[in-house]
């Protein structure tokens, strides 16, 4: 039986070229998630299984842990972090963490994410009317907000070690390909910035969309992966 809310997999037959069901999951829900960053964070970056098949490189960044289970997409995620280094001076050094304060009645929630084969990414930067600027970077359904310097400088470097350890947790995967090489090369050379003026808060305009250069270095990785 079926009650409303129920979130159990409903499970439909489809004939097979020999006239018998084969019984597959239909997608009922889509679940998003919004990491919202305030502050230095506590990270960590670990290989799981390196050179084999269940190979992965470990995020964990405070209560979310992200698997990326390949070198392209670890890669990636690396050149959109960077990528928003310019617009991140725009931060303020440090914001009020009542913005992430906890919730009465409720744990914190924990999340885990698992990213491989190149999902979209985009990232932007965010200047609402009267309030501080903030990076947007969407990884697939999962949006970072980014509020202050030290998330996204803290951030960023635990995405450049981790295109870094992808080495490792995937050997032979693509070393020998100037693509490969160009993007371990830029992961190392972009560097967040370390110090910043704090901004007034008061700086109106409309939203800038940096969107371009991820796009184009994910559009292209997914073409030669």
């Amino acid at each position: 039986m079926t009650v409303p809310g129920d979130a159990t997999p409903h499970r439909v037959a489809h004939p097979s070229a020999g006239g018998s069901g084969r019984m597959q999951e239909r997608q009922r829900q889509s679940v998003g998630v919004v990491l919202t960053l305030v502050g230095v964070q506590d990270t960590a970056v670990t290989v799981q299984h390196a050179g084999t098949p269940e190979a992965s490189v470990a995020v964990r960044l405070g209560k979310a842990l992200i698997y990326l289970n390949d070198r392209p997409t670890a890669n990636a995620l690396a050149f959109a972090w960077n990528d928003l280094a310019r617009d991140a001076r725009l931060l303020p050094r440090e914001i009020s963490s009542s913005l992430v304060a906890p919730l009465a009645g409720m744990a914190e929630p924990a999340v885990l994410i698992e990213a491989g084969g190149l999902p979209p990414m985009l990232g932007r930067v965010e200047r609402p009317v009267g309030a501080y600027p903030h990076l947007r970077l969407v990884l697939g359904r999962v949006m970072f907000s980014v509020r202050d310097l030290g998330a996204y400088s803290s951030t960023t470097a635990a995405f450049r070690r981790a295109a870094d350890c992808a080495v490792a947790a995937f050997p032979g995967t693509g070393r020998s390909t100037a693509r490969q090489h160009a993007s371990d090369e830029a992961s190392r050379l972009f560097v967040a910035p370390r110090a910043v003026r704090r901004t007034s808060g008061r700086e109106p305009g409309p939203m800038a969309p940096r969107v371009g250069p991820t796009n184009r270095i994910t559009e292209q990785m997914r073409r030669e992966a």
